[in-house]
């Protein structure tokens, strides 16, 4: 079985109550500064709590960055049952590989979110994840899923690579750019099969498209070399 690094199931996936409470803390100490000890506090009361609210509102945004699951488990039930149920698909795929693969989970790679990065012989492979119901088509070269645009998941699974590519170059003298890949939900086999070079696939054709399009090996010592630097730097 793989090697699989950062995976949590539903039960572990809980909303995030220390965020929660921090954000509250903020708030009624941001209201107490600006209250205390200014007398006419009432002649700008509305000024006040329009800052407070912009300030809440980029620590909230932040909060969402480090754990967007925790948020959508609150406020979209819906998604965050359908982002489950697409990770535990995957990850059910990538647990029959053999011991030679690394799998890392759910992380950020400096400033960019990953969902699964593939580690192995045949090559490196970043894999992201789409949920939307609608059939994919290509308009003025965005990939679309219905009406729902996936630029932003495309955009983020290039990022991702090329990153990934500068960091081996720089660190091991090596040129690797790793494979992106598009999983669609289960049992949806897509329209399109390939966009922009990325692989689109289902679930079950996850480790076929893998063999497909394997990229160039790194060598075994700095292959776990560089597994270790991204289990130690990012879940320790």
């Amino acid at each position: 079985m793989a090697y699989i690094v950062g995976y949590k199931n539903a039960s572990a996936k809980t909303f995030p109550f220390t965020h929660l409470f921090f954000i509250i803390i903020v708030a009624v100490a941001l209201i107490g500064f600006m209250l205390n000890p200014a007398d006419n506090w009432k002649e700008h009361i509305f000024s006040m709590l329009g800052t407070v609210a912009v300030i809440l509102a980029i620590v909230g945004f932040a909060l969402n960055k480090v754990n967007p699951m925790g948020w959508k488990q609150l406020f979209h039930k819906k998604e965050f049952q359908q982002l489950v149920k697409a990770d535990s698909d995957i990850i059910a795929v990538l647990q029959s590989l053999d011991d030679d693969y690394c799998v890392l989970c759910d992380f950020h790679f400096e400033l960019l979110h990953v969902e699964y990065l593939v580690l192995s012989q045949q090559g490196l492979f970043v894999i992201g994840k789409t949920t939307a119901p609608g059939p994919l088509r290509i308009e003025e070269g965005t990939l679309m899923a219905g009406t729902q645009s996936l630029a932003k998941i495309t955009g983020n699974l290039w990022r991702v690579c090329h990153l990934i590519n500068i960091v081996i170059k720089k660190g091991y003298s090596t040129e690797i750019m790793p494979q992106p890949i598009l999983v669609t939900p289960r049992n949806r086999e897509p329209a399109i099969q390939k966009f922009d070079g990325i692989a689109i696939t289902e679930p079950a054709s996850l480790i076929a498209e893998m063999e497909n399009h394997t990229t160039d090996p790194l060598a075994t010592e700095k292959l776990q070399g560089f597994a270790a630097y991204l289990e130690k730097r990012y879940f320790k």
